[in-house]
């Protein structure tokens, strides 16, 4: 069952929070045609605090991409002095490069700024479970300045 809020609200929604100034993202010089991957995959050394979500926050990655990088280890106690892998290495998804794309099955949005060769990128997590993310291209056909919003009833 799809959510009862139009999908053009919320891809707004989701362009807005980039937009805020507290989110922050990877941001990588776009490839040369042809080619589709940027970024290079890093490897730091835990500290005893470090857990996977603030690593994720730090470096701007998924909880389940840094679960996925480094199998078998303790998302929650890595283990101080552990080498943890960073998959800051992607593949641009295809089609044109221009606008919001969002990968769906990497949990991660892609954002090309008209007018710069750049790639911003953000992880996305689920919003519930059991509803389906809406597939297809939007397009946004109003704005409203200083919009207001009243939350649903729950």
């Amino acid at each position: 069952m799809l959510s009862r809020i139009p999908a053009v609200t919320r891809c707004l929604s989701l362009a807005a929070l980039c937009a805020a100034s507290s989110v922050h993202a990877l941001e990588f010089p776009l490839p040369p045609p042809g080619e589709d991957i940027v970024g290079q995959v890093q490897v730091i050394k835990a500290k005893y605090e470090d857990t996977f979500a603030d690593l994720g926050t730090k470096y701007d990655l998924g909880y389940l991409e840094m679960i996925a990088a480094n199998p078998g280890v303790d998302p929650w106690l890595p283990g101080a002095g552990k080498d943890i892998v960073l998959p800051t290495r992607f593949i641009l998804p295809p089609g044109p490069r221009e606008g919001i794309v969002i990968n769906l099955a990497e949990y991660r949005m892609y954002y090309y700024p008209k007018g710069q060769n750049v790639v911003h990128t953000y992880p996305l997590g689920v919003g519930r479970e059991g509803w389906g993310s809406p597939i297809g291209v939007t397009k946004v056909t109003a704005k409203t300045p200083n919009p207001t919003w009243t939350p649903p009833a729950s």
